[in-house]
């Protein structure tokens, strides 16, 4: 069960949805956030002008533990995961990657069916947490709704699926 202090490794949508909904700078002071390289990447290239969410991604490199993923890690997850890991951008690869090989209690944030999917695969299913949990965790409210992928139910209802092998 999640709970402060955790350790929680965060794809670069669920950096923007906590931007986005004012909760980013309560996370920080919640929970051990983390990130890999790509993602960083990925936030930084997502931050387009004249967005009113953008991430300051030196900040960001400051408060949050950003992981390099070496090949060897990717490889092993790839095999881990019947190869499915190739299927996924290069950021959820990574990001995967890394929490494959990441010891001790650890959640992850992604939003992304096919992400779910591979995580199944690797057995960490039960380790994806929606960023309304980690914001009902916190004592965290929103100052806009969460965006329904990043939602408890969203995720209950994916995670199900993926058990079954629909997705």
């Amino acid at each position: 069960m999640l709970k402060r202090t955790d350790v929680v490794f965060l794809d670069s949508t669920a950096i923007f949805e906590a931007h986005r909904t004012g909760i980013w700078k309560h996370l920080m002071g919640g929970f051990q956030l983390a990130t890999v390289e790509k993602c960083l990447e990925e936030a930084e290239t997502g931050n387009l002008a004249g967005n009113p969410n953008q991430v300051d991604t030196t900040e960001l490199r400051k408060k949050v533990s950003v992981h390099r993923v070496d090949e060897k890690a990717v490889v092993d997850a790839m095999v881990d995961s019947n190869f499915q890991l190739a299927m996924l951008d290069e950021g959820e690869k990574e990001l995967l990657a890394c929490a494959h090989r990441h010891d001790g209690a650890w959640y992850l944030s992604s939003q992304d069916k096919a992400c779910l999917r591979v995580g199944t695969m690797l057995g960490m299913i039960e380790r994806f947490v929606s960023l309304e949990e980690m914001a009902n965790v916190a004592g965290i409210r929103p100052r806009v709704p969460f965006r329904v992928h990043f939602t408890r139910k969203w995720l209950s209802e994916v995670r199900t699926k993926c058990r079954l092998g629909v997705i």
